[in-house]
């Protein structure tokens, strides 16, 4: 079995389509098909059932899934021990991110990294919070980053923070000026906010419970990106981490308020990597600039 056959079989497996294989890998679906056939062929059985709601594998594709994890897993070591030989003059780096840290500080930090060490190659794949921790616990990606409510026993941490929303504005907002508001101040002017499934959206929304206010979005969206504009040109409000505006900010494009509640506005913040696994030393160094990119840790703190 070769590797390239069994990266497509575990693709398939995990997206329950070829299709979505195809999408992921960027890999004709004809050519994914044929590697599936093949490998029935050559271990002769059937390794998916095809049923309504997508591709399953078999008892047989399931054993094969998890040989084929194992294996892949090990081919990536051997190469990344290899490219060790070169120091930071080669390798390849995955990332898993939340939406909140690919607006800025991740292409940041990258970027910077780039400079230093230009034979480095990256993937990053924005996720939902909760994939990002299962992609990282597969070694699927070497790094992942996230807004995290809870903590997770399925990977280990590298980094445990948390960070307070606020407010975001134009320059000439009324509000911009103030050191900082109330929560009862948003009502008075229009709000952009993520939708109900963001931990954004559940910690917003819990604050305004708490101080029986009701605030009703004029935007809602489930693309942080798509609330930009709508700050910009106009009066409205966005709610959202510092993190994914640094730039602008610093720029001085937009204008981050903090914003004062009863119940907390905090999210925490995790860097994740795959538990009990050795990172190669391209992971290693870039994770330790990401780290240090992030806000420091106050004693006492997470």
């Amino acid at each position: 079995m070769q590797i390239a056959s069994l990266r497509y079989f575990l693709a398939v497996a995990r997206t329950g389509s070829i299709a979505a294989a195809s999408a992921q890998l960027n890999v004709a679906a004809s050519a994914i098909s044929r590697q599936i056939a093949n490998l029935e062929a050559e271990l002769d059985c059937v390794l998916f059932e095809r049923r309504p709601r997508g591709m399953v594998p078999s008892p047989a594709g399931e054993l094969l899934a998890a040989h084929a994890h194992q294996t892949l897993m090990r081919a990536e070591q051997v190469a990344a021990e290899i490219q060790e030989l070169q120091g930071l003059a080669r390798g390849f780096i995955r990332i898993a991110t939340s939406e909140g840290f690919a607006l800025d500080l991740l292409p940041n930090a990258i970027a910077e990294f780039h400079a230093a060490h230009p034979g480095i190659r990256f993937e990053v794949q924005m996720l939902p919070p909760a994939q990002v921790t299962h992609v990282v616990a597969a070694g699927d990606a070497d790094i992942g980053i996230t807004f995290a409510l809870a903590p997770s026993s399925l990977v280990a941490v590298a980094y445990d923070n948390a960070v307070e929303m606020v407010a975001l504005s134009a320059p000439d907002h009324p509000l911009a000026r103030r050191p900082s508001i109330q929560l009862s101040d948003l009502q008075a002017y229009p709000i952009a906010v993520p939708t109900l499934d963001t931990t954004a959206r559940r910690v917003f929304d819990a604050a305004c419970l708490a101080e029986g206010i009701t605030i009703e979005p004029t935007l809602t969206a489930n693309i942080l990106s798509a609330l930009l504009p709508f700050v910009r040109r106009t009066k409205g409000l966005a709610l959202m981490s510092a993190l994914s505006v640094q730039t602008p900010v610093r720029l001085g494009e937009l204008v981050c308020i903090p914003v004062r509640s009863r119940a907390s506005l905090m999210r925490g913040i995790q860097v994740q990597v795959m538990r009990d696994r050795r990172l190669p030393h391209a992971v290693q160094a870039f994770l330790r600039q990401l780290v240090a990119a992030l806000p420091p840790i106050e004693p006492g703190g997470l």
